[in-house]
C-alpha cells in the first residue's frame, strides 16, 4: 500500500495526517496534538473503543463519551460534543485520493466532523483505505454497515447477509452519506492513520 502517496494527497486537500506504525504510537501522537486538558467529544467508533482511548485518556482531558453518562442524557451529550474543544472519531472509508466517506443514521457524528469543533481528530486503521470515492461507498454499505447494524441489532436485511440490500427498513443506519473533499471552512482536522486493522 502507497502510504506515502495518502498522505500526500490529504495534506494537498488541507488535512493534517500522521502515520503510525503501531497502536501504541497512535495513541501517542493523539495525546501529543491534544492539549491536556481540552474538552474532547466522540463521535460513536468501533476504532476508538478498540485502542481503549476513553480509558486511556480520561484523568488528563474532559470527555464527552457516551459511555460515560445514562442514557437519558445522550440528546443533550451531543449538543455537548458539537461545542467541545476537540472531537475525535474514526471514518468508514478513507480514499488513496485524499477524501473521507462517512455514512451515518443519526448524523451527530458526521455532522461535528462537518460544523462542530474546531478541531477535529479522526484515527483509523489501514484496513479502511479504499481507493478512491466509489470504492469507498462501496465499502461502508457492504463492510461497514453490515458489521454495524448487526453488532446495534438493528432489523435490516444487510444485518442478515452481510451485503447492502439498498432498503427501505426504519432501522436503517445509511441515511446520510458525506464525502470530506476538504476540511470545512475553520476547521484543523487531523487524521491519524495507524498500520493495524482497526474497526470496522
Amino acid at each position: 500500500m502507497r502510504y506515502n502517496e495518502l498522505l500526500d494527497n490529504l495534506k494537498k486537500r488541507g488535512f493534517h495526517p500522521y502515520f503510525a506504525s503501531s497502536r501504541e504510537e497512535g495513541i501517542k501522537i493523539i495525546r501529543e496534538i491534544i492539549p491536556k486538558r481540552s474538552s474532547i467529544g466522540f463521535g460513536g467508533s468501533v476504532t476508538v473503543d478498540e485502542l481503549d482511548l476513553v480509558d486511556i485518556m480520561k484523568d488528563e482531558y474532559k470527555l464527552l463519551h457516551r459511555s460515560l453518562y445514562d442514557k437519558s442524557k445522550h440528546e443533550d451529550l451531543y449538543w455537548e460534543m458539537a461545542r467541545a474543544d476537540w472531537y475525535i472519531t474514526s471514518t468508514n472509508a478513507i480514499a488513496q485520493t485524499g477524501e473521507l466517506i462517512n455514512i451515518d443514521g443519526r448524523a451527530n457524528r458526521v455532522a461535528a466532523m462537518l460544523y462542530g469543533p474546531k478541531n477535529i481528530l479522526v484515527v483509523c486503521g489501514v484496513n479502511k483505505i479504499v481507493k478512491d470515492i466509489n470504492e469507498g461507498i462501496d465499502r461502508v454499505r457492504n463492510v461497514a454497515a453490515p458489521l454495524n447494524t448487526k453488532r446495534l441489532a438493528k432489523n435490516t436485511p444487510c444485518a442478515i447477509t452481510g451485503k447492502c440490500g439498498n432498503c427501505l427498513s426504519p432501522d436503517t443506519i445509511c441515511k446520510a452519506t458525506v464525502i470530506h473533499h476538504h476540511p470545512t471552512t475553520g476547521k484543523n482536522f487531523y487524521i491519524v492513520l495507524i498500520d493495524e486493522k482497526l474497526g470496522y
